[in-house]
């Protein structure tokens, strides 16, 4: 389905109050470019809410490299019958990328957060940790849930969950630490009031979908689009492995626990060689402008790296 300019009750004029003004005036000037006129069509063919946010997201990242002065086309057809969302080229370099969006599964609903959570914040565990909690709780189960965390924190280790439960059995919430990070003390971010997702098997799927769809003997870069900041843990844990602890009785009392990746990532070994760079970023149609944390496999400077940096990257979000 395509519409035209004007029509009321397209998907573009249905969503525009979720996308930033700038990003809907740019967009719509489409309408007069042979090279991306396609992908406002699907934004204004799509009424439904989340095909049209896969679209949204397309598009923002085609209106990054074109604002980048980058020659672009759009729905590029493959060999094998599949289609690359954007082919990219500028200065003598041309790559293929595949946008792949992770529908939320949270609710968009207001959370009303007990200040009794902030407790785990002061605990002295240099961890990202991710704690969920039943509605309506009252206060004193808010208070045996928060208990019960502070006292598994004290003793888990990075991976470890713990659900929690009344006396009566009735599950109050639970907590799970997900990865390792600079600070001294717990890091808290809010999980899913209905249950704990496994977010970082849900993106491995979007990258196994990308890699299917890649253009034979050419460079594919894949970005993935997430709602939430705390995603980036998981989209790490999935393209290179899940955080684990690593005991080295040789180093020094007190610096003997290390960090380090689990042999399940993505980029495991030699599997997947054709896929060199992968890149996150936070899905906010309503924020101006894109930044990329992007993954390369190859550490040495090349005129891609450096060109994807240009582009889409903000300082510091390489590893």
């Amino acid at each position: 389905m395509t519409s035209h300019p004007g029509v009321e009750g397209d998907g573009l004029d249905r969503y525009q109050h979720e996308l930033h003004p700038a990003f809907v005036e740019r967009v719509t000037s489409w309408v007069d470019r042979d090279d991306l006129h396609g992908l406002l069509d699907r934004l204004r063919g799509h009424v439904q809410r989340r095909p049209f946010m896969d679209a949204c997201a397309e598009a923002i990242v085609a209106d990054q490299f074109d604002r980048q002065g980058c020659e672009l086309a759009v729905e590029v057809p493959t060999p094998n019958g599949k289609s690359c969302d954007l082919r990219v080229r500028r200065d003598g370099l041309e790559f293929f990328v595949h946008i792949k969006r992770l529908h939320s599964a949270r609710r968009s609903r207001r959370i009303r957060i007990s200040p009794r959570l902030r407790v785990l914040e002061g605990i002295r565990r240099p961890w990202l940790v991710r704690v969920r909690w039943a509605d309506g709780l009252s206060d004193a189960d808010m208070q045996e849930l928060v208990v019960r965390c502070s006292d598994f924190l004290h003793h888990a280790r990075v991976g470890d969950e713990l659900t929690v439960r009344s006396e009566q059995g009735r599950e109050l919430g639970g907590i799970r630490v997900v990865a390792p990070w600079e600070g001294k003390t717990v890091s808290l971010a809010i999980g899913l009031p209905e249950g704990f997702q496994e977010r970082g098997e849900r993106i491995r799927r979007l990258m196994d979908r990308a890699t299917r769809q890649f253009m034979p003997k050419s460079t594919n870069i894949v970005l993935v689009a997430t709602p939430y900041a705390d995603d980036l843990a998981d989209f790490d844990s999935a393209l290179l492995g899940s955080n684990v602890e690593q005991w080295d009785a040789a180093r020094a009392p007190g610096q003997r626990v290390n960090w380090g990746r689990a042999e399940d990532g993505f980029w495991q070994g030699r599997a997947r060689e054709m896929s060199r760079v992968m890149g996150w970023f936070r899905f906010r149609p309503l924020a101006e402008g894109l930044q990329c944390t992007l993954r390369f496999r190859d550490e040495k400077d090349s005129p891609l790296r450096s060109l994807l940096l240009a582009c889409l990257a903000s300082p510091g979000s390489t590893e």
